[in-house]
């Protein structure tokens, strides 16, 4: 069971997606990278997480782990998501809400947000994909 945060689960997240089968539909004709911070939080995760990315023209091309968050400063994603470990958490184990953790600035995103809107119709991948993705996270359950 990979540990969240680490390579070992953000492959196995990428390999699940991959085989979903509305991955292809939704991931046509996307356009730009994301960055993703996962924030240190005392007692649960000791340094950030960071990753990048990149999508193909119907699934993920790569994904890989950056060493430090001023690593996306010179990628310049076209997304950037940053919240602290306990809010990822909470969007994994399906207690939160996307929408509303952006809504309510748990969730600090940067670029244009309405193509993402635009494929909130294909939230089950993400929803399928956490769910079969069995993760063991650092401060328990």
């Amino acid at each position: 069971m990979p540990k969240f945060p680490s390579k070992e689960w953000l492959d196995e997240a990428v390999r699940l997606t991959n085989a979903d089968p509305e991955c292809a539909i939704a991931g046509k004709g996307w356009k730009g990278d994301f960055g993703a911070v996962i924030e240190a939080e005392q007692g649960k995760l000791d340094k950030p997480f960071v990753i990048h990315v990149e999508p193909g023209d119907c699934d993920i091309k790569r994904a890989r782990v950056l060493s430090d968050p001023d690593d996306l400063d010179e990628l310049e994603p076209v997304y950037l998501a940053r919240a602290p470990y306990s809010v990822w958490k909470q969007l994994l184990l399906g207690t939160l809400d996307p929408v509303e953790a952006v809504l309510k600035r748990r969730i600090s995103m940067r670029g244009d947000l309405q193509p993402l809107i635009e494929r909130m119709r294909y939230k089950g991948i993400a929803d399928r994909v956490f769910a079969a993705l069995k993760t063991e996270f650092p401060d328990g359950p």
